[in-house]
């Protein structure tokens, strides 16, 4: 199964060139993924960002890696997600799985999906550097 990730390199009139690579990056990002468009603004960037999107990474002078945690534990609503900072993607990404699997068996025995959900953001929230949901864009600017 493919890691997708998308490769966002911050231009300094405030937009973003977007790159994607299909089984993730490590050490270059720009040279393992190919382009997906130019001057991308931060709305267009966070209308890109479902759950068939595993990582960010935003290069702006440094490089910042998030995971794309998939919050709905129905799994009918693709863009329900939350970008998780983190220098240990891989880690963070077992964790996560494991999470969102008991989420999901939690709401099958019944539990309110709502409830769950809100229980997996505040997990999240504990285990990352830092969390914004798509509609907070200080993961564009630097979210130190």
């Amino acid at each position: 199964m493919g890691r997708r990730t998308l490769v966002l390199v911050a231009r300094e009139d405030g937009r973003f060139d977007c790159r994607v690579a299909h089984w993730g990056v490590d050490a270059d990002p720009v040279a393992q993924s190919r382009p997906l468009g130019r001057g991308w603004s931060a709305a267009a960037v966070r209308d890109r960002l479902d759950a068939t999107v595993e990582a960010v990474l935003v290069c702006d002078g440094s490089v910042r890696r998030y995971c794309v945690c998939w919050l709905d534990p129905t799994l009918d609503d693709p863009t329900d997600v939350a970008l998780a900072r983190t220098d240990d993607p891989t880690a963070l990404r077992a964790w996560w799985v494991e999470e969102k699997s008991r989420a999901c068996d939690a709401v099958a025995r019944g539990v309110d999906a709502g409830t769950v959900r809100d229980g997996l953001l505040a997990a999240l929230r504990d285990r990352a550097d830092a969390v914004h949901l798509p509609d907070d864009a200080p993961f564009l600017r630097g979210d130190r």
